[in-house]
């Protein structure tokens, strides 16, 4: 009975090949272990984030979301671009740089945490003793994290999907199993921020461990200078994405108050976990862009998002019906997110940029990236502290619709006026 259900997917899978054009089977089997381990990431975030709404204030929700906003924003000043770097190394077999581009990142985020130090220092003084000791962890983790971090682009860029899933749920749940233990035990904000760091930059440092025993990492000094670069141009770029991607929720917390954040954040927390699961159509793509010629990239790309494009409209439509009933049945006290976090899922619609996105970056495409990326940050980043000063929350709302469709509509301008180098 399995063999024979097997051979029926079989035939199906082949049969829809003549109107996907790619390899379904590949794609079927690598999005099963990819969405295998975003199912598990997402159940727990879920766990963790009712026990946030039910067991924290508002105000203390928001405090928490404010930091970690601000530890995004600390990390935007080092290699924040090297995971795609690393990404692009792999996926062309490059291993033997992981180590060496590991390190650059730490050392390159230093820094950044003696500055985050010496903030953490003045709130001290001022005796803010809760941004004090934010300020403080987040300069003594900022550091491993961001080297540790680049764990996450390593097993995914080799296309080895389920020895990925293998090692992404142990990193997935101890971290949030680390939090929600200290939330059952004390609601003080500074301990379940210090477990979070802590917790995130061991799982971190094991995976780490792992995709380097995985895949036999014998360290080498060919190609990591440019790998390096590679980075440093693709941080330089990074740096204005980590910034407006930050921004939103600083400025709502200063403007607005806790209250307000928590809600904005309950709000867009589903809608970043459909992103994410959409995404993992680009993570799959991405290696086998990585390795094609820019002629053959370019032929499938167009495709591509128009599949992309219809999938996405899907799960908009579905995620627009069917959310309510989890906030209802979770976050009975934040119903205050539904509409918001319906009209945020429009957002959804624009995921199609990631594979225009994946074929500038596999390819080298910087000059074009730094056109479409810092343009359209320019202008999230200009809504943002335009629209939340005077409008709150439904500010923020605006501003991020408005930045993705003119973020989508960049791209595809830049996508259009590319076309390959001869060889």
């Amino acid at each position: 009975m399995v063999s024979r259900l097997k051979q029926q997917i079989f035939r199906l899978a082949r049969w829809s090949e003549q109107y996907t054009k790619t390899n379904t089977l590949y794609v079927v089997a690598s999005s099963l272990w990819l969405n295998i381990g975003r199912i598990i990431g997402i159940g727990s975030g879920l766990l963790l984030t009712t026990a946030f709404a039910n067991l924290l204030t508002p105000e203390t929700f928001g405090a928490y979301k404010y930091i970690l906003a601000v530890a995004g924003l600390v990390a935007a000043f080092g290699l924040n671009g090297m995971g795609n770097a690393l990404s692009r190394a792999v996926a062309q077999k490059k291993y033997h740089v992981i180590p060496s581009v590991v390190r650059t990142t730490m050392l390159w985020a230093l820094p950044a945490s003696m500055v985050s130090a010496s903030i953490a220092a003045y709130y001290f003084t001022q005796g803010n003793t809760l941004l004090g000791w934010g300020f403080l962890g987040i300069a003594i983790f900022n550091v491993f994290s961001s080297g540790y971090g680049l764990s996450k682009s390593i097993l995914v860029a080799t296309g080895d999907f389920k020895a990925n899933m293998v090692i992404t749920i142990p990193r997935t749940l101890f971290p949030v199993f680390a939090v929600l233990g200290t939330l059952l035990v004390t609601q003080h904000i500074v301990w379940i921020i210090g477990v979070y760091f802590l917790s995130n930059m061991v799982a971190s440092w094991a995976m780490y461990q792992f995709a380097l025993w995985k895949l036999r990492v014998k360290e080498s000094a060919q190609d990591v200078a440019d790998t390096v670069l590679y980075g440093k141009h693709l941080s330089a770029i990074g740096f204005f994405v980590a910034v407006s991607s930050q921004i939103d929720q600083l400025l709502l917390f200063h403007f607005a108050g806790g209250a307000a954040l928590a809600i904005y954040a309950l709000a867009l927390a589903p809608v970043q976990e459909a992103r994410g699961a959409l995404d993992n159509f680009v993570t799959i793509l991405f290696a086998r862009i990585a390795g094609k010629s820019t002629e053959d990239a370019r032929r499938s790309t167009s495709l591509r998002a128009r599949q992309m494009f219809l999938i996405s409209l899907a799960a908009t439509l579905l995620y627009i019906a069917c959310i309510p009933f989890l906030f209802y049945i979770l976050f009975p006290q934040y119903t205050a997110s539904i509409l918001v976090t319906q009209v945020l899922a429009l957002t959804l619609l624009f995921q199609p940029r990631g594979i225009l996105d994946a074929y500038l970056l596999a390819h080298g495409e910087i000059k074009k990236r730094y056109i479409w990326i810092l343009s359209s940050q320019v202008i999230k980043l200009t809504l943002n502290i335009s629209l939340i000063p005077f409008f709150g929350l439904w500010g923020v709302v605006a501003a991020a619709i408005t930045s993705e469709a003119v973020t989508a509509l960049v791209i595809y301008f830049v996508y259009r006026t590319t076309r390959p180098q001869a060889a």
